[in-house]
C-alpha cells in the first residue's frame, strides 16, 4: 500500500528514542523526510546516522529540550521558513509520584514541557499547514488519558490537558485539509518500561521479572507491545489514506484499556 509519504516533511519531537525513534524509523521508511530533535545529542546523532544509512530520504536533526524556553525559543526561530507537513508531539514521561507526595515544582516544570510548549510548537507549525492544505498533527500521549495509572499524578494530570487542546483544535482546522489525533500508547517496550516497572517493583518488594510478568498478566495480548507496532499506527495516521480520521484518540494498548 501507498502511504503517500513519499518526500513529505515530518517533524519528530522525543525522536532520540523509545516511541520517537519508532516513529523516525517508520516514517522514514515510508521515504517521508525527517527533522529529529531530542535534548540528547549523542543518540540524536545515533539516529540521524541510521536515517541516512537506511532510507533515501532527507534528514536533520536538533538538540533542543522541551524544559527550557530558550531552546524552544531557538528551536522555533531556526525552522520559521521551513514548512512541515506532519509534526509529530512527543514529551518525556514525568517522573513516577503519588497525589499527596507530588512536587509542585516538578508539576510545573511539567506543565511546561508537556502542556504550555507543546501547544506554542504546534501553533507555531499550523499556519504552513493551512497554507498548503494539508497537514497531519499527531501527539503522543498515554494509557492514562483514559485509565489513570497508579503512581503517575503528573502524567495522569497533564495529558488530558493535552489531548483536550488538540481535540478543540481539530474542529477547528480540518476544513484546510489538516488532521489532529492523539494517540495512546500502553504497555510499550521502551526506557519508560524500565523506569516504571523498577518503581512498581520497589513498592511491591518483588524483583523486576517479577513486575513485568505481572503488569503483562494484565494485558489482554499478555504481552508488552514493541515500538515498531506503534510506529506503524502512526506512520498511517501521518499518511494519505488516514484523510477522514480527524480529532480521535487511538488506542495502541493490547486491550489494556478496559473502557469501550
Amino acid at each position: 500500500m501507498d502511504l503517500g509519504l513519499k518526500a513529505k516533511n515530518a517533524i519528530i519531537f522525543g525522536a532520540s528514542s523509545g516511541l520517537g525513534r519508532a516513529a523516525a524509523h517508520s516514517l522514514a521508511s515510508e521515504g517521508c523526510n525527517t527533522t529529529l530533535i531530542a535534548r540528547d545529542s549523542e543518540k540524536l546523532k545515533s539516529l540521524h546516522k541510521e536515517i541516512l544509512q537506511s532510507y533515501k530520504v532527507i534528514s536533520d536533526y536538533i538538540v533542543a529540550d522541551l524544559m527550557k524556553d530558550h531552546d524552544v525559543s531557538s528551536l522555533l526561530a531556526g525552522i520559521s521558513d521551513r514548512k512541515y507537513d506532519i509534526l509529530i508531539n512527543n514529551t518525556g514521561g514525568p517522573p513516577p509520584s503519588n497525589p499527596i507526595d507530588t512536587d509542585i515544582h516538578t508539576l510545573d516544570l511539567f506543565v511546561k514541557s508537556l502542556l504550555l510548549n507543546t501547544i506554542r510548537i504546534t501553533n507555531s507549525l499550523i499556519p504552513s499547514m493551512i497554507e498548503k492544505k494539508w497537514g497531519r498533527v499527531i501527539t503522543i500521549t498515554s494509557s492514562g488519558v483514559v485509565q489513570p495509572i497508579d503512581n503517575l499524578t503528573v502524567s495522569n494530570t497533564l495529558r488530558p490537558a493535552v489531548t483536550g487542546f488538540m481535540k478543540t483544535l481539530s474542529n477547528q482546522i480540518a476544513m484546510h485539509g489538516i488532521t489532529v489525533n492523539t494517540v495512546m500508547p500502553g504497555r510499550i517496550t521502551t526506557d519508560r518500561t524500565l523506569e516504571v516497572n523498577t518503581q512498581r517493583a520497589k513498592s511491591l518488594g518483588i524483583s523486576y521479572d517479577e513486575a513485568i510478568s505481572i503488569s503483562s498478566n494484565e494485558i489482554p495480548a499478555r504481552r508488552y507491545g514493541t515500538p515498531e507496532e506503534f510506529g506503524s499506527v502512526l506512520c498511517f495516521l501521518a499518511s494519505e489514506k488516514a484523510s477522514y480520521i480527524n480529532g480521535s484518540n487511538i488506542r495502541v494498548d493490547g486491550g489494556l484499556i478496559r473502557s469501550v
